[in-house]
């Protein structure tokens, strides 16, 4: 069936996949493998929202909303968790704790071997909105707290689900819990016009290893995404128990652009890449300036948070309850629609690429469109492209590449199972690609 506003492209796309996700389905039944195990929780993907009432999904360190969702095991830190449930009537929900191996597979291991408490906690922290066009309750919890005590480091899943039905999962998301007993330095250098070069050296001296360069895995992912993991193209070099990756190429990576940016946070003033705010009952529409695609731009500086936001309004008493939803309108300038998808991306889209967040061409003003509702506050975005065929984002035409561009590099350094039932973050640091300390 066609559907308006979507590419026959795509359409024919979800039809290939299903066609190939049947004929796969019985090669499983021909071996005898049942379909079923690639479903089980243990494969569950790592952050998922199975309700679109569920909006501004927030995990952070407390106090700092920027932040990556990690602190350190035995400090006085915690993490929190903010969202949204836009509808009626209200809705009491509940989160456990799931532990994971580096790679996020979540472990079948016993919550007590990485947690004290009991592990089905109700979420009696939630308020409704105030002064708001859109009604709207407000959810927050603290991890940890007298409900659960995290033992063990590692990576971790906050799984949210209705109280009344357990199966039922709403959203999960991804935190981590480290630990400092790793010493962690890099050089970020520019090897061309347009990538990043990443050098580390690990030092392990505080580990007891047998093998360290079978025992310790290393991730680095960029500015805040999850879904950026930059590829690590050879083994590392181990030498006086110091790991080395500093070889050419090893640990390499588009340099991106500069985030675009939008200020909602107010109803009543434009601010600077806002055409034009627009009250259609019952909500407030935000209008941005037409953007254009960054392909042959030069580079130029700009302060931005590298593709992420923040909730506000000017004066709120809280404004997690009081920053309204408002419609973003989106408008990428294109000569011509591409051969391929088109995203708006970011934190704002949960680095995501989906129907809630694809790009419409209209070809009478030769420009994709999208809207999004947005809560109230600052934010970062930029135009992701993906083939038809392919899984892999491309921003080389919207945004371009630029080894000048500020970025922040994450380095989590894991301690993999040996005759231990779960895998250890030993270490966790971050560089910016301009020397800035983090």
């Amino acid at each position: 069936m066609f559907l308006p506003g979507m590419p026959f492209i795509k359409i024919f796309n979800n039809i290939r996949i299903n066609y190939f996700t049947l004929i796969y389905s019985f090669y499983l039944f021909l071996l005898g493998i049942p379909y079923e195990i690639f479903s089980q929780e243990n494969m569950l993907p790592s952050e998922i929202c199975a309700d679109t009432s569920i909006k501004t999904i927030l995990l952070h360190r407390t106090g700092w909303d920027l932040s990556m969702p990690v602190i350190f095991l035995n400090e006085e830190e915690t993490l929190s968790l903010h969202f949204d449930y836009l509808g009626k009537p209200l809705t009491d929900y509940s989160y456990s704790i799931m532990n994971c191996d580096h790679d996020w597979k979540i472990n079948d291991i016993s919550d007590h071997q990485f947690m004290e408490g009991f592990n089905d906690v109700p979420i009696f922290d939630y308020y409704p909105s105030r002064n708001t066009t859109r009604l709207f309750t407000h959810y927050e919890v603290t991890i940890p707290n007298e409900e659960i005590k995290i033992l063990q480091s590692g990576n971790y899943l906050v799984k949210v689900y209705e109280s009344a039905d357990p199966d039922k999962i709403i959203f999960t998301r991804r935190f981590c819990i480290a630990e400092r007993k790793t010493v962690i330095t890099a050089q970020i250098k520019r090897p061309d016009e347009s990538h990043q070069e990443i050098l580390l050296t690990i030092d392990l001296n505080e580990l007891e290893l047998v093998n360290p360069l079978a025992e310790i895995k290393i991730a680095v992912i960029k500015n805040y995404n999850w879904n950026d993991l930059i590829n690590i193209s050879s083994p590392p070099l181990l030498r006086n128990n110091i790991l080395y990756l500093d070889m050419p190429y090893q640990i390499y990576a588009k340099g991106g652009n500069e985030y675009r940016y939008f200020d909602s946070k107010s109803t009543k003033f434009i601010s600077e890449r806002v055409e034009y705010i627009d009250y259609q009952a019952p909500d407030f529409h935000f209008y941005l300036k037409t953007d254009q695609l960054k392909q042959f731009d030069p580079y130029f500086t700009s302060t931005d948070l590298n593709g992420r936001f923040f909730v506000e309004i000017p004066d709120a008493h809280d404004r997690h309850t009081e920053s309204d939803y408002v419609y973003v309108h989106f408008e990428l300038e294109s000569e011509q629609a591409f051969d391929a998808d088109v995203y708006v991306y970011g934190a704002l889209t949960d680095w995501k690429t989906d129907e809630n967040n694809f790009m419409v061409y209209n070809y009478n003003k030769k420009a994709y469109q999208k809207s999004l509702l947005l809560k109230q506050g600052y934010y970062n975005y930029s135009y992701a492209i993906r083939d038809f065929n392919q899984s892999d984002l491309n921003f080389d035409i919207t945004e371009g590449n630029h080894a000048e561009t500020e970025n922040d590099y994450l380095v989590f350094v894991y301690m993999t199972k040996n005759m231990r039932d779960f895998d250890r973050l030993v270490g966790y640091a971050i560089f910016n690609s301009t020397g800035q300390s983090r």
